[in-house]
């Protein structure tokens, strides 16, 4: 087959991967395509966490026996048990003759397994077919897998003069509709929605997830070092939250919290909950990828500490002015000071549209 051929089935499997960004994490987005005399017939994708791999779900999708046929996935295919029998046997089984696999598995249980295994059992592997493309379907899987650690995605909506929030500390609303609907589609990617005390308190919001339909509402974690949520806040009527503070919080009122509320209990730094502590506890609970949505101190915070890998920034065609109204993003003028050069330096990824307003996706 003319090495165009692999590159096209292996894009119409990363169209198919895309199809379960909003509930397959943690685990990663994946596609296959079965290819049999030169046309298609199988196709299938991971879905939802706990689910059929794509691998799987193709083969399901077969119009006629697959044995002797070519698969194309994304993902090199997992090799061990775990929710799901491994895929490797079930391609055996099948009579797969030739797999194409996109990117290696960071995941050391199963990095580089696949193609041993599928080898012995007499079938062909080729991998790295559009290696790079299938790799960047997973930034949060992939970083989740070398280093234990979230990735971060911090999001902001604000002016065109950078502010999020008047003197008075109005701010509904600077983003359109259209927007607000894509910040939606974000929380449904994500593992957790993380907020700072602040915001709570003056927003009250649910930083759940609406207008998408999911399986899974992601975790909503709130930042409070001194621990003054209020029993009445909205975020609490979600199913998972967490409340990180700090050793001097109040025992009492951490002790009449109520238990299904998880409280994280870690490290300071200048008075606030150390961000490095919390990335690494939330690590520890499985969470892969955190939307951090604000405010101002807390956005900074993660971008100044060098802790954010992915930036996402509505700018509304709204122009607030003032001399104390809030930026969308605060950190200490000695850090700047400290700095050689001036700013923080971004990679722009993307420019589009939501509504009226523009959304923009940088990378740190």
């Amino acid at each position: 087959m003319p090495a165009g051929r692999h590159e096209t089935r292996m894009a119409r499997a990363i169209e198919l991967a895309r199809r379960g960004r909003f509930g397959a994490h943690p685990n990663p987005m994946v596609g296959a395509v079965i290819v049999k005399g030169g046309r298609i017939i199988g196709e299938g994708a991971h879905l939802r966490f706990g689910g059929p791999h794509a691998e799987i779900n193709a083969l399901r999708a077969c119009r006629v026996r697959p044995a002797g046929a070519d698969l194309y996935v994304t993902l090199e295919p997992c090799s061990t048990y775990g929710k799901t029998p491994p895929c490797t046997e079930a391609l055996i089984r099948a009579g797969i003759r030739n797999v194409y696999i996109g990117a290696l598995d960071p995941n050391p249980a199963n990095a580089g397994k696949a193609a041993g295994i599928l080898r012995k059992a007499r079938l062909t592997v080729k991998t790295g077919i559009l290696r790079k493309e299938c790799g960047a379907l997973n930034p949060a899987f992939n970083k989740f897998m070398k280093t234990g650690l979230p990735y971060v995605t911090v999001k902001i909506a604000q002016s065109l003069d950078g502010r999020i929030a008047d003197a008075a500390g109005r701010s509904r609303w600077i983003s359109s509709p259209q927007a607000r609907l894509e910040a939606h589609k974000l929380r449904a990617q994500a593992d957790a929605v993380l907020a700072g005390i602040g915001t709570v308190l003056a927003d009250d919001p649910l930083l759940n997830v609406r207008g998408v339909k999911v399986r899974r509402q992601p975790w909503v974690v709130a930042l409070d070092s001194s621990f003054r949520v209020p029993r009445e806040a909205r975020i609490l009527a979600n199913e998972r939250v967490i409340v990180a503070t700090t050793r001097k919080a109040s025992v009492t009122a951490m002790k009449g919290f109520s238990k299904d509320v998880k409280i994280l209990v870690l490290p300071s730094e200048k008075g606030r909950v150390s961000l490095k502590a919390l990335l690494k506890a939330l690590g520890g609970l499985g969470i892969s990828h955190v939307l951090v949505e604000g405010g101002g101190q807390v956005v900074g915070s993660f971008i100044s500490e060098g802790l954010a890998d992915r930036f996402i920034c509505f700018v509304s065609p709204l122009i607030i002015g003032g001399t104390a109204s809030k930026n969308s993003m605060v950190w200490p003028d000695a850090l700047n000071a400290a700095r050689k050069e001036l700013g923080i330096k971004t990679k722009l990824v993307s420019i589009g549209r939501a509504g009226p307003d523009l959304m923009l996706e940088l990378e740190f």
